[in-house]
């Protein structure tokens, strides 16, 4: 989900304001209603993650009063996204909630700025758009973590879990990967921790007996791996064999879908967002069971783009004052952005697996 053109040049030309009009939001304020776009994958290999926005949104709005969301399909293509940005600003939508694709945020992001549409995004991750925010006068501000909030929470967690005892860290050698180990070993050698062991291995092998018994020389038993879920159980399999009793964490991808081949030990940890909230108490009735993924950031996203609306209305400013200066009250807790447009909430817990599932872990 990665786009190669740049936001930068897809900004020049666009007018950079700062806000949506007051008249807008005065306009909604009139009606009673406030308008919220939804820009999300719904069709094609996301579709089953922009669903999760779409719920989140819709529930968001019944329950803070708000007209319908406005749809539009992104895909996670620039043209879809670009198309479905145009359909917004004719719709006149006060707000942009959504986007979990790159380059569907940077195809659409230059022509809401220029129709002054603000944007919260739940799902993209990298940092530029963001942290060009003040130079391209972007409308954009973010829900999703920075790109570099895994590799914090994960050093977070190690640092206080195995301060005293030696740990290694595993890579499968994937830019991910790599990227993940390297950013967490550099996190908690800052800390004054010191790896005992850095190992990586070939990712997608049947057997990992050569990793394990460099593991088993190094007299290591506590390993964060930054990898996915099949190798890491094929690992923690092929320890048990050789009497190895590991303590394993990992990272978000230990949460995708389990595969049937080796089932994964009970005990390992992962340092992941949460994914679950059937606590929402949500107006349009969704079920608990669908209250997942997207589904809560899209529901506070909705909640701050309502409240932000409404006050700019009353206060005769911009929402883009407002979302800049304001705490948010949410079902997630209290959000409020920074000078970049990022926001406070952090959604990172650990996770244990219980031999069935990732349950959250009691002061995880």
């Amino acid at each position: 989900m990665n786009a190669s053109r740049p936001l930068l040049a897809a900004l020049a030309a666009a007018t950079l304001l700062a806000a949506p009009s007051a008249g807008r939001a005065q306009e909604a304020s009139a009606t009673g209603d406030v308008r919220i776009g939804i820009a999300a994958p719904l069709s094609g290999s996301a579709a089953i993650l922009g669903e999760q926005v779409r719920a989140g949104v819709r529930a968001g709005m019944e329950a803070t009063g708000g007209a319908p969301p406005v749809e539009a399909d992104t895909e996670c293509a620039a043209g879809a996204a670009a198309e479905g940005a145009r359909a917004l600003v004719a719709a006149k939508v006060d707000a942009v909630v959504g986007f979990l694709c790159t380059e569907a945020l940077e195809a659409a992001l230059p022509i809401l700025t220029a129709a002054k549409i603000p944007v919260i995004t739940v799902g993209v991750r990298a940092n530029r758009f963001t942290d060009t925010r003040e130079k391209t006068g972007a409308l954009v501000w973010r829900l999703a973590p920075r790109a570099g909030a895994e590799a914090d929470a994960v050093a977070k967690d190690l640092a206080a879990r195995w301060h005293d005892v030696p740990f290694g860290l595993v890579d499968d050698g994937s830019i991910y990967g790599r990227g993940l180990s390297d950013a967490v070993r550099s996190r908690l050698e800052a800390d004054g921790l010191r790896a005992a062991s850095i190992e990586n291995y070939r990712p997608a092998e049947e057997k990992q007996f050569g990793l394990v018994r460099r593991i088993l020389a190094s007299g290591v038993t506590h390993l964060f791996i930054a990898g996915d879920r099949p190798d890491i159980a094929i690992i923690a399999r092929d320890a048990a064999s050789l009497d190895l009793e590991l303590d394993i964490v990992g990272g978000e991808t230990l949460l995708d879908e389990a595969t049937p081949d080796v089932p994964l030990q009970r005990g390992v940890h992962a340092i992941a967002l949460s994914n679950r909230f059937e606590t929402i108490t949500a107006a349009s009735g969704a079920a608990p069971e669908a209250r997942q993924g997207y589904f809560g950031p899209a529901f506070a996203a909705a909640e701050i783009a309502a409240a932000a609306t409404r006050f700019a209305s009353k206060e005769s400013r911009e929402v883009a004052e407002i979302l800049n200066e304001q705490t948010f009250a949410t079902a997630l807790g209290p959000v409020r952005f920074d000078a970049v447009g990022d926001s406070s909430l952090d959604l990172f817990q650990v996770f244990r697996f219980d031999g069935e599932d990732f349950v959250p872990e009691a002061g995880g």
